[in-house]
């Protein structure tokens, strides 16, 4: 017979879209063996803390978009092998984002994010954990959504 399974109320954590081996806190989505705080997507082998968006193996801190291998800063966006600085773009060797819908690299980042993979950041902004659209300030550096405003000098940017 089945013993009913009583639930840990000791520890501030809420069952979240979490998968086997991970361990995560209220807001985040993650998967296997990943570890993350409040408001963060992680995916398998990454580290990341509030806000940051992160895919295997890297290191991210708030505010960061980090892919493979790189190390990056707050409201930085860096890809594989490449070091970011905080409100820069950086990719291996370059000064431009890797995987643009141009499929070549960008000089000028217009603030598609298609090299992460988005399709429509009109509305969605589930990249950090966002909820309301109202009081945002453009976490990860976004230049291009409607009533965003950048992140490196909270500059207002036009209606997309």
């Amino acid at each position: 017979m089945t013993q009913p399974v009583e639930e840990d109320t000791s520890r501030a954590v809420v069952r979240s879209a979490a998968t086997e081996n991970s361990y995560a806190v209220a807001g985040s989505i993650q998967t296997t063996d990943s570890a993350v705080v409040a408001g963060s997507i992680a995916t398998n082998g990454s580290a990341v803390v509030a806000g940051s968006v992160a895919t295997a193996g890297s290191a991210g801190v708030v505010g960061s978009i980090a892919t493979a291998g790189s190390a990056a800063v707050a409201r930085s966006i860096a890809t594989a092998g490449s070091a970011a600085v905080a409100g820069s773009i950086a990719t291996a060797g370059s000064a431009a984002i890797a995987g643009c819908i141009l499929a070549v690299l960008c000089i000028v980042c217009k603030g598609c994010l298609a090299c992460l993979g988005c399709i429509d950041c009109t509305r969605c902004k589930a990249c950090i954990g966002c909820v309301s659209c109202d009081d945002c300030i453009g976490c990860i550096g976004c230049v291009n959504c409607s009533g965003l405003r950048n992140a490196v000098g909270l500059r207002n940017v036009h209606a997309a």
